[in-house]
């Protein structure tokens, strides 16, 4: 819409508004604006005002949906200035996300630019970062500079940056050789630094996921990752406070010594943000960084009462430090009184925004502007239940007649895309914005209708303007939406397991069986160097294996609990169990193609495609369905429509969308006629999807019931009459469903919950649906993609593997177990109408610890769950606690994987140190299920009487994160428990005595061996040409990072795929060097090898030796030809090997053309 220019602004009051802003009157309020229209006329402002705006709201909720309704009306440079998302004196630090945002915005304002900046009222209550602090710490670098490298990389760590070998976080860097890598928390992206010699030769945004370089950069400004920049002054300024301080608070010496200790070596301690005053006394307020700004006070009466919780806040962080004997500061040092900060803002030019058109009697001018919000167009579309878009309809064409401009606002352009066909059958057309319609240089839209995608969760009317605006969740139902990132591309990458691989790991060689991997050695043979997996084997046995021989061996992975016994190196035990192993699979492949054929050849009922009425079930979803969501209802939808009955596996985490998924199937069979059966393995899981179900489908005519032991005998008939008779749709039910007097009229539609929780005569009663009825299983445990794959054809699968949204919001904190934390986590959770899990793993002191938390917390409701209670009694206190019934479930690890209560989200878990990772990461995962702030508490005796095993679970399950190495442990471990639920106890079995890698693979050989289908034999070729062909370990330090690459080249399948890994490795590492080079150019020559099954090339100075497979791909009449032609260069041995004579003082370069020319001449 329309800038400073625009003969008709959106606003038409605003441009005389801004000239009195101009001519220096020093406060005006804004009247009557509701809904977004406030950061519409904020947008405009930016335009028309050139200068720093500040707007400030009550707290971070509303300056994060200003901060998004700003940026879809264009305000000018945005720039969220967020609190710390951590509670004063807290011992945690603010996450990196905060701190950079916060700091590219005091940057912008240094700079004197001009920007449209949005804070909560906390954020500026808070003394911050010097302005010569920050301006000093800061700085450019751009091609051509020749900064001192040590010198830069001191100051990284100054700045609080962390070194590590390879950068995902933000806050690291990396150093390789002429490259540093860097992630600055202000950045989408991090960045590669590559010099030659000491001139920066280039700067390029990276991809944390694949390491890859994007797109190059023109500068890069450098900000600190902290708000805290250390030096040596500003560090024996703190240890000097420190000491007054310490004494003050009665902070014991060893504790005083550790924290310098820590600062010293550049750690940075949690919480360490706190004690900023301790090392500047010149912290300043947010407004010493603005030069002439214009604050917009939204709502200035929620601002005042939002300062003093502030205050309350403060005083409560003081008091619990003071008590847990924590260092902090006197809170005057670190934050502002309310009444000090108001001083601050009065001395300002402002801009009150108030919903109401009322004059304060303060003395300002009021410009009131006529305004509507859409809460009427809501209410009229919830009373019409027969025709949700009824009202809508009305009001888009009387708007329509009356010339109006209107716009829809979607998420997602799914979500327009289901709009258009909604409203299409009542003859409106509203086509979709090719343009941002709020572009400053666009003019006035037209009047008529269009449809936009942007995020926007409330409209507006203008009357006086004949503007409407309507966002999507107003019409639908709040939507919530996913943070963008890369989480579900990292979580669809396949696991790379040896990045993980450390010496003392258990790998499986397919020839000799499993050994103890004791790293990467390099070796010299005579003249020639290289690589070599060293690996264990029993009775001390060490088997050097080169590293182009890597195709050969996997990372061991049995399961939980399988701990391998290295195999003895030559003998017969690692065959024998091979075979047993190989039997075992084909008994396995065998069964499942026959379920197979049987589906193949039944006929089942063909769903009609969806309609209207499904369209507009699916738009009052209210989450935005992400695209693997997405695909598995299609995939659903997709088999229904089909004759032939469906059989499909939907795995995904609790929050994933599962449900939806059934949903959506659920609605579609009833649409067409049919019923539904939702079977679950517990009461507790059949009430919870109960709930969901009747809340999804109230506005719908569809009939629901329930059957489990909490319905009378008297309920249950009912119900089973009325779902013989028809007129029940939809029944959900534990085994019970499955007993023979529950009869169906007409069942189109079985979804199972965790089918791998019933009994086996339970699957068998299962087993007599899948030849007639379409047939959805649900999982929350992860299934993994090379198991799916090695089943492809077979069973159908959908994974949806994007995380709930926030789940990576989880603060997680390590600490020692005391009564104060344990009070305050839980007291904490209560105040805010939370709900607490306390896992406490050992049985016979259950009863001890429930004890222990009545007397710490009196005031809440207490109640304990374990395996060993009675069924009736443990679904009992579930299902009060889903309920709220209980405040806290003190529990063993029983707490069940399908579980899903949005109120818990605060988890206390005793003796962390004793749990595994996976365990650890499953646990967490049942909070963090709604938008609050989630708390999980790991509790510890004390840093050092746990081991350092234990510590190490401990420091990934705290800094884990979508792009970390510990993200793709705990996943691989939780995948590992699915593959062993999917299989079933035997086939697990297996998987514990060869490993997972190798069971998939004899799996997919097997299933294609029964199919009649033409196994390609596997040929790995042994490679001996006494040249050195390897990665330098001074070109790339880190021995796993090695392992990848070399795994990699070993496992392309094409030049081109080489090309790639070298080209990776020119990127993230500089110019390869030549051993290297050498070895890229083996790699292509072995991929032709493997072509024509060549087992083994080995050379000497005079000659190679080529040695074939007995069912080569090289025919006899090319051999003969071959050494017709030249019969001085070529020879073929009795014993079936190719002799190639080299020439005379032949180079590397000559045997690997000699090599190469050859393997042409055999057809590769």
């Amino acid at each position: 819409m329309p800038d400073s220019r625009s003969p008709h602004p959106c606003i038409p009051t605003l441009p005389r508004l801004a000239e009195q802003l101009k001519q220096g009157t020093t406060q005006v309020t804004l009247g009557g604006l509701t809904g977004s229209a406030p950061a519409l006329a904020i947008a405009e402002f930016s335009r028309l005002l050139p200068r720093q705006i500040v707007v400030i709201a009550a707290d971070q909720t509303a300056a994060d949906e200003l901060t998004r309704e700003l940026l879809f009306f264009n305000a000018a440079n945005v720039s969220p200035f967020p609190t710390w998302d951590v509670n004063p004196f807290e011992a945690a630090s603010p996450h990196p996300d905060i701190s950079g945002a916060r700091l590219d915005t005091l940057q912008r304002l240094l700079q004197g630019d001009p920007c449209t900046v949005v804070a909560p009222i906390a954020a500026l209550l808070q003394r911050i970062i010097p302005r010569s602090i920050l301006s000093g710490a800061s700085c450019t670098i751009k091609p051509g500079d020749e900064p001192d490298r040590d010198t830069l990389l001191e100051q990284l760590v100054r700045m609080g940056y962390s070194n590590c070998p390879l950068v995902e976080e933000r806050g690291s860097f990396a150093v390789r050789g002429g490259i540093l890598d860097i992630f600055p928390p202000s950045l989408p992206r991090p960045v590669r630094i590559e010099f030659f010699g000491d001139t920066v030769e280039t700067l390029r945004s990276f991809d944390p996921l694949n390491q890859r370089s994007l797109e190059p950069l023109p500068c890069l400004s450098l900000l600190p990752s902290r708000e805290l920049v250390l030096s040596p002054a500003s560090l024996q300024e703190f240890i000097t406070r420190l000491k007054t301080r310490a004494d003050q608070l009665d902070i014991p010496a060893d504790r005083r010594r550790q924290l310098v200790a820590e600062l010293q070596g550049a750690s940075y301690p949690a919480g360490i943000e706190f004690l900023q005053p301790l090392f500047h006394t010149d912290l300043q307020p947010f407004f010493s960084y603005l030069q002439k700004p214009l604050l917009v006070l939204m709502e200035p009466d929620q601002l005042h009462q939002s300062a003093l919780h502030h205050q309350t806040e403060v005083a409560n962080g003081v008091q619990k430090a003071a008590s847990e004997e924590r260092l902090h500061p006197d809170p005057e040092q670190l934050y502002l009184a309310p009444d000090e900060l108001f001083q601050l803002v009065d001395r300002h030019q402002q801009l009150s925004c108030r919903r109401l058109a009322i004059a304060d009697g303060s003395g300002t001018t009021l410009f009131p502007i006529r305004s509507e919000d859409n809460t009427d167009l809501r209410i009229s579309m919830a009373r019409d239940q027969q025709h949700l878009l009824g009202p809508l309809v009305e009001r888009l064409k009387q708007w329509q007649a009356a010339d109006w401009r209107t716009l829809v606002v979607c998420h997602h352009p799914s979500q327009a895309e289901r709009l258009q066909e909604l409203l299409t059958p009542y003859g409106i057309s509203c086509p979709l914005s090719a343009t941002d319609p709020f572009s400053p240089a666009l003019p006035t839209t037209d009047a008529g209708l269009l449809l936009t995608i942007g995020d926007l969760s409330r409209g507006f009317r203008l009357p006086d303007s004949k503007l409407a605006v309507i966002a999507e969740e107003e019409l639908f139902g709040k939507r919530t939406r996913r943070k963008s990132g890369v989480t579900a591309l990292r979580t669809k990458q396949i696991l790379a397991s040896l990045a993980e691989l450390k010496p003392g790991d258990a790998m499986v060689h397919v020839d000799h069986g499993i050994g103890i991997y004791r790293g990467l050695q390099h070796l010299k043979t005579g003249a020639v160097e290289g690589d070599f997996l060293l690996l264990e084997y029993a009775g001390n046995d060490k088997l050097y294996l080169p590293i182009d021989r890597l195709g050969l061996v996997q990372r061991y992975a049995g399961g939980e609990g399988a701990t391998p016994s290295p195999a003895k190196l030559g003998g017969p035990g690692w065959e024998k169990t091979r075979s047993k192993a190989r039997k075992n699979i084909e008994e396995l492949a065998a069964e499942l193609l026959e379920v197979y054929a049987k589906r193949q050849a039944s006929q089942g009922y063909s769903f009609s495609p969806p309609d209207e009425m499904f369209r507009e079930f699916e738009a009052t979803f209210p989450w935005e369905e992400t695209p693997d969501q997405l695909s598995a209802i299609q995939d659903v939808l997709g088999d229904m429509q089909h004759s032939r009955p469906m059989d499909r596996l939907v795995c995904g985490d609790v929050g994933y969308g599962k449900t939806e998924v059934a949903l959506r199937a659920a609605f579609k069979a009833v649409l067409d006629g049919k019923q539904v059966a939702l079977l679950v393995p517990t009461t507790i899981l059949a009430s919870q999807h109960f709930e969901t179900f009747c809340n999804r489908l109230k506005d719908y005519p569809v009939s629901i019931e329930m059957l489990s032991r909490f319905r009378t005998a008297k309920e249950q008939k009912e119900s089973l009459e009325r779902l013989k008779s028809g007129k029940l749709d939809i029944i959900i039910g534990t085994h019970r469903l499955l007993q023979k007097d529950v009869a169906f009229k007409d069942l189109g539609l079985l979804i199972v919950d965790e089918e791998q929780r019933f009994g086996v005569k339970d699957k068998e009663r299962l087993k007599s649906y899948r030849a007639s009825v379409d047939i959805m299983t649900l999982t929350a445990t992860p299934i993994p993609r090379t198991l799916h794959l090695s089943m492809l054809g077979i069973r159908d699968l959908s994974i949806i593997d994007t995380p709930p949204v926030d789940r990576q919001a989880i603060k997680t904190v390590v600490a020692r177990d005391t009564d104060d934390l344990i009070r305050d986590a839980i007291t904490r959770e209560l105040e805010r109408d939370g709900q607490v899990f306390y896992v406490h793993n050992r049985v016979h002191s259950i009863g001890i610890v429930a004890e222990r938390l009545r007397q710490l917390v009196p005031q809440a409701r207490i109640s304990v769950a374990h395996g060993q209670m009675e069924e009736k009694e443990l679904e009992k206190v579930m299902l009060g606690f889903m309920h709220g019934q209980s405040d806290l479930l003190l529990t063993t690890t029983i707490i069940e994987s399908g579980l899903d209560i949005p109120r818990a989200n605060t988890m206390i878990v005793d003796r962390a140190d004793t749990f595994g990772l996976s365990q650890l990461y499953q646990l967490r995962g049942r909070i963090g299920r709604s938008t609050v702030k989630s708390y999980a508490y790991l509790l510890i005796p004390g840093a050092g009487s746990i081991t350092q095993d234990a510590r190490e679970r401990l420091k990934i399950i705290q800094d884990i994160s979508e792009l970390g190495a510990g993200f793709r442990i705990a996943t691989h471990d939780l995948e590992l428990r699915g593959a062993g639920d999917m299989l079933g106890p035997r086939q697990s079995g297996t998987v514990a005595d060869i490993g997972f890698e190798l069971y998939t693979q004899m799996l997919e050989e097997a299933i294609a061996g029964l199919k009649g289908e033409e196994l390609e034999e596997r040929c790995e070729p042994e490679i001996n040409l006494a040249i050195a062909a390897f990665i330098p370990e001074t070109y790339i330090p880190d021995t796993n990072q090695r392992l990848v690459l070399y795994k990699r080249l070993v496992q392309a399948e094409s030049n081109e795929d080489v090309t790639e890994v070298v080209s990776e490795m020119h990127d993230r590492y500089g110019r390869p060097p030549l051993a290297a080079q050498t070895l890229a150019r083996i790699m292509e020559l072995r991929i032709r090898l493997k072509q024509l099954k060549v087992l083994k090339v080995d050379a000497d100075a005079k000659r190679l030796c080529l040695s074939f497979h007995p069912r080569t791909n090289v025919s006899p009449e090319t051999l003969i030809n071959l050494i017709r032609t030249a019969p001085a260069t070529y020879q073929f041995t009795p014993d079936h090997r190719l002799l190639v004579n080299l020439p005379p003082n032949s180079t590397n370069t000559d045997t690997l053309e000699s090599l190469a020319s050859t393997l042409t001449l055999l057809g590769a």
